[in-house]
């Protein structure tokens, strides 16, 4: 009986020794099929798999085909009837043994054999046989549901890093559902909560067209913000309509964040519910992606406030001068929401006096910011009643000096006044940035900078230089943040692509110049922490 050979003792041992191995219910049938099939008087052995409602869903067989009246009467006996004519189809009889497991399809195994069978034995065997099989299909519905645990790790992970690498509302809630269609449903919707009403704010789909059908359907949107506005209220969620929103499953997540809800998550399933992963891992997805929508718009809210109050420190308009142009841009550093330290200013006095300063103060926060707002209207203060830029910083400095304080302040003063059928510019700097002069009829060109930084020294030491500028020449003055912008390769903007892009921009309206410039140098750089301030200085053909 069973292997010639070996024995049916034997061939039993290696299935039980075999089914550590399986990683397919196609294996298994190779498997257990065969040795039944060699067992004494048997002449089929059927497989079949059943639904949860105990339709079959497959059929394996060694020996006789399972198909007609053989499928016909395997499927009978499957289901406890007896079914007639069985020695018309050539058989005797046919053993039949079903298995079960919880959360798995059930299975029952036949063996059809002729008079010389002995039923008792081939009975036992196919218990036996059946024992084998249960174990088999419960270590493959146990690595199943790991594979799927690590693939939802990984996919937890991802989306984590996937959230939490930008800080911009908007690009997280365009990553959320791209992060979980397809790998996690068909469909993903992104509901926010604005002024205590949800509003769809991202939405995608393996079929793009099949879900702006849907949401251009009013019924459908309706049915969708009652569902959500529920659930963001805490209250019970209505069941969802599939037949309306023409999917097999759907799946609600609030989005709760530090004791709120902000939102939800609307999957859209159209898979078997087999593959839909479980509640709680959706419910963890759904919690990862509200702290990374709540980060982001307190994040944006704060850099709001930050803008707010670096506007407060800054000038609000530049004054109107007969021959000369200005325009300024600022923009304030990504990754730290303090107030910076940038400043800028243009003053006019008596007898036409024309000076443009720009400074640094070290640090941010609010007493970086505190100095800024002293420093910024000292130094202009001083200039507009006629004091040199040279006793203006001296006056500075002892001020940061007396104070006490640790911080520093780099600064620059361009005074300006007319000179021939142009701009002449005494330039003096307190450890500042050269300024650039980028000429109409040519390339650009860096003047000299020099001096030591205010409120270090007992007494101030300054740089000072000449440059001209003729009708349509433009000097640009700036903070550190522009130039020393960096690449992922560390390299500065100022050593790779500042004269690049002035050549590129000689010629563009004055306010368009210096968007793009400070623009272009925050590109350059991604994430920063430097602020970036831009004062550009034309020369008209009025004179002064």
């Amino acid at each position: 009986m069973g292997d010639t050979d070996l024995g049916w003792a034997t061939t039993l041992h290696r299935m039980w020794t075999s089914v550590g191995r399986i990683t397919a219910r196609d294996e298994l049938a190779q498997l257990i099929l065969p040795p039944l099939q060699a067992l004494p008087g048997v002449v089929a052995v059927w497989g079949l798999r059943h639904a949860p409602d105990d339709h079959v869903m497959e059929y394996r067989w060694t020996g006789v085909p399972l198909e007609g009246p053989n499928r016909e009467t395997a499927t009978a006996i499957a289901a406890g009837r007896t079914p007639a004519g069985l020695s018309d189809l050539g058989f005797a009889e046919v053993i039949a043994d079903r298995f079960d497991l919880a959360g798995e399809p059930g299975g029952t195994i036949l063996v059809a054999v002729d008079e010389t069978a002995d039923v008792p034995v081939i009975r036992a065997c196919l218990g036996q046989v059946i024992g084998v099989t249960r174990e088999a299909i419960r270590r493959l519905g146990r690595r199943r549901a790991e594979l799927a645990q690590q693939t939802r790790d990984a996919l937890l992970a991802e989306a984590s890093l996937q959230m939490d690498a930008v800080l911009d509302t908007t690009q997280t809630m365009q990553r959320v559902p791209r992060m979980a269609v397809p790998a996690i449903a068909e469909g993903c919707l992104v509901y926010v909560t604005d002024q205590a009403r949800p509003v769809l704010r991202s939405s995608v789909h393996v079929d793009m067209r099949r879900l702006a059908a849907l949401l251009a359907d009013r019924a459908v949107v309706e049915h969708l913000d009652h569902m959500v506005g529920r659930a963001v209220q805490g209250g019970p969620v209505p069941p969802a309509d599939t037949a309306l929103l023409g999917t097999r499953a759907v799946d609600l997540q609030p989005l709760h964040a530090r004791g709120e809800i902000v939102g939800a998550l609307v999957f859209l399933f159209d898979r078997d519910d087999t593959a839909i992963p479980p509640s709680a891992f959706l419910r963890d997805l759904a919690s990862r992606a509200a702290l990374a929508i709540d980060n982001g718009t307190r994040y944006e809210r704060r850099r709001q406030d930050v803008v707010t109050m670096q506007q407060h420190l800054l000038p609000t308009r530049l004054p109107d001068v007969d021959g000369l142009e200005f325009a300024a841009a600022y923009l304030v550093g990504d990754r730290i929401l303090e107030v910076g330290g940038d400043f800028y200013d243009v003053v006019t006095g008596d007898g036409g006096m024309v000076a443009a300063l720009i400074g640094d103060v070290c640090g941010r926060g609010v007493d970086a910011a505190a100095l800024t707002g002293m420093a910024r209207h000292t130094l202009a203060a001083l200039l507009q009643e006629g004091l040199t830029p040279q006793r203006a910083m001296a006056r500075l400095n002892a001020r940061l000096r007396l104070d006490g304080s640790w911080r520093f302040v780099t600064a620059g003063v361009a005074c300006l006044r007319p000179h021939g059928d142009g701009i002449a510019v005494e330039w003096v700097s307190a450890g500042h940035p050269a300024p650039v002069v980028l000429r109409r009829a040519s390339g650009a060109e860096r003047g000299t900078g020099g001096g030591a930084l205010l409120g270090v020294l007992p007494e101030p030491k300054v740089g000072v230089s000449e440059l001209f500028l003729a009708p349509g020449d433009t000097m640009i003055i700036f903070t550190d943040g522009l130039t020393e912008s960096r690449g992922a390769d560390g390299v500065m903007f100022e050593d790779h692509a500042l004269g690049e892009t002035l050549d590129r921009l000689r010629g563009r309206p004055l306010r368009e110049l210096v968007d793009e410039l400070s623009t272009a140098s925050a590109a350059f750089g991604g994430p920063r922490t430097d602020d970036i301030a831009v004062l550009a200085i034309r020369a008209g053909k009025e004179q002064l």
